[in-house]
């Protein structure tokens, strides 16, 4: 997984997962030095070879602390001990894990980084104050499915305002799916403002969700979604007003998954990666595709992210490689940059 922290410098988590796989799992943090295409590792922590790699890297934005998960070892999941969902303390010499949480693979932590949100294979979303991690509102069930993404409003144009004691409430969104299932929430008490069963574009094709993001800066009224066709031959990006939830515009992305998808932070880019192992961007305001990388890495992505100043776009494999693109001030045939790629 890969993570960009606060000051820029990028953050790696993998390996080869639980078992004798020969590849360690790790964290590292490293300095990009795009003038010279090198990097400097500034530390890495080598992790337990009976758990698993380290997926879902989030980081608050004022505090030098990251959320990731990585499933316990066979044995504690078999007997319901999987603590999967860590929170490290980082610098440039270590890391120190100071809590863990049981049975929770996404994350993410919320602008203000007043709460962080955990979903995953229990089936619950689970949001709980920080730092001192008690739970904001009760968990939300999505009914035995599993949550795949989840996103907090990053800017409070989406909120919703109320009256309490003559004083204006700000509530702020989390947007959360599961493979049928659509929610937007209130970050306040958990109430459900919108939702969507079965994403439907035709009566005869069966889709399901597979990502979502809310807009930032020039795309702060919108959200965002990934629906993929079962079928393969087919996959969306859907473009929602976050104000109204109505369906704005809805693009035919390529003829295979996506299997991972953000937003750029200056609210310009959508990125994504494909089963076919390419990787691309769009447009967020038309989602026209900008540009479409073939066979960048061995196997499907499985993590991308965009640089805060939105000028470097980064994929990773489960290939065990790295690739770091920087991106031209207007996209044309042939401007792709690929700065360097590294295991």
């Amino acid at each position: 997984n890969i993570g960009f922290t606060p000051s820029g410098d990028i953050l790696l988590g993998g390996g080869g997962g639980s078992g004798n796989t020969g590849v360690k799992n790790k964290l590292a943090l490293f300095k990009l030095k795009i003038p010279e295409k090198t990097i400097e590792k500034l530390t890495e922590t080598i992790l337990s070879g009976e758990e698993d790699r380290p997926t879902c890297i989030a980081f608050h934005n004022e505090e030098n602390i990251f959320s990731c998960g990585i499933n316990s070892s066979e044995e504690k999941i078999i007997i319901g001990e999987n603590n999967n969902c860590r929170i490290f303390k980082y610098s440039n010499e270590k890391y120190v894990m100071s809590y863990f949480f049981q049975n929770k693979k996404m994350t993410a932590f919320s602008q203000d980084g007043k709460l962080l949100a955990t979903g995953g294979t229990d089936s619950k979303l689970t949001v709980l104050n920080y730092p001192s991690l008690r739970v904001a509102f009760p968990p939300v069930n999505f009914n035995k499915q599993e949550i795949y993404d989840l996103d907090f409003d990053p800017t409070g144009n989406q909120a919703r305002y109320e009256l309490l004691n003559d004083q204006i409430i700000i509530i702020h969104y989390i947007i959360i799916i599961s493979v049928n299932t659509l929610k937007i929430l209130s970050t306040k008490k958990g109430e459900c403002f919108h939702e969507i069963e079965k994403p439907v574009f035709r009566k005869s094709s069966r889709c399901q969700f597979r990502a979502c993001r809310f807009g930032k800066g020039i795309s702060a009224r919108f959200f965002y979604t990934v629906v993929n066709m079962t079928s393969e031959s087919r996959t969306f990006i859907v473009k929602w007003d976050a104000v109204t939830f109505e369906r704005i515009s809805t693009k035919v992305i390529g003829k295979r998954r996506i299997t991972a998808f953000t937003i750029s932070d200056n609210g310009k880019f959508l990125g994504f990666g494909a089963s076919d192992h390419s990787i691309g961007i769009c447009d967020s305001q038309t989602l026209k595709v900008l540009l479409h990388v073939p066979k960048v890495h061995g196997f499907p992505p499985t993590t991308i992210a965009f640089s805060h100043d939105s000028t470097l776009f980064v994929s990773g494999s489960a290939d065990n490689t790295v690739h770091i693109l920087q991106l031209p001030e207007n996209f044309n045939p042939g401007t792709v940059n690929i700065i360097f790629t590294f295991l």
